[in-house]
């Protein structure tokens, strides 16, 4: 089970509240993963993913991996897009947690590796090694990605 961290009704609908996406409509947590808490969650204008990050995930690595996320949606790869807050951070706090928030991406993960394919997510690896250069931004030039702290105390 990929969540460690349960997140209530109010906590995420303030949370939500920082971003442009709409109001919240529902959401579930993920049982795929092993490091983090995951839910999907649906909201007046699509479909995201939350993402919670727990203690073996160092808080100062986050946004650089995120600006990579961006970094690779922009130069054209399949791949998950952090959704910025209307102050323009992608990296917030929740239940305790530092917590982002990416574009949901239609299917699911392929249970057994081989073959080949034509489809633009299975090229993605191939890709993103001609896109990865071209990121060049360190940790400390979007470290100011971080957000207020929001979820109430238990």
């Amino acid at each position: 089970m990929a969540v460690y961290t349960e997140v209530d009704d109010d906590a995420l609908a303030a949370f939500l509240g920082q971003y442009a996406i709409g109001g919240l409509r529902g959401y579930r947590g993920i049982a795929e993963g092993v490091e983090n808490s995951n839910f999907l969650v649906e909201t007046t204008q699509g479909r995201y993913i939350l993402t919670l990050y727990e203690k073996r995930v160092k808080r100062e690595d986050l946004p650089f991996f995120l600006g990579l996320m961006d970094h690779l949606a922009a130069k054209g790869l399949a791949c998950p897009t952090p959704i910025h807050r209307t102050d323009g951070a992608v990296l917030g706090e929740l239940c305790g947690r530092p917590a982002a928030i990416v574009s949901f991406l239609a299917g699911v993960w392929p249970r057994r590796a081989g073959g080949r394919s034509s489809k633009p997510a299975d090229r993605a690896p191939t890709r993103s090694r001609r896109v990865w250069p071209t990121h060049s931004r360190a940790s400390s030039n979007i470290s100011s990605a971080t957000g207020p702290r929001i979820c109430p105390s238990a």
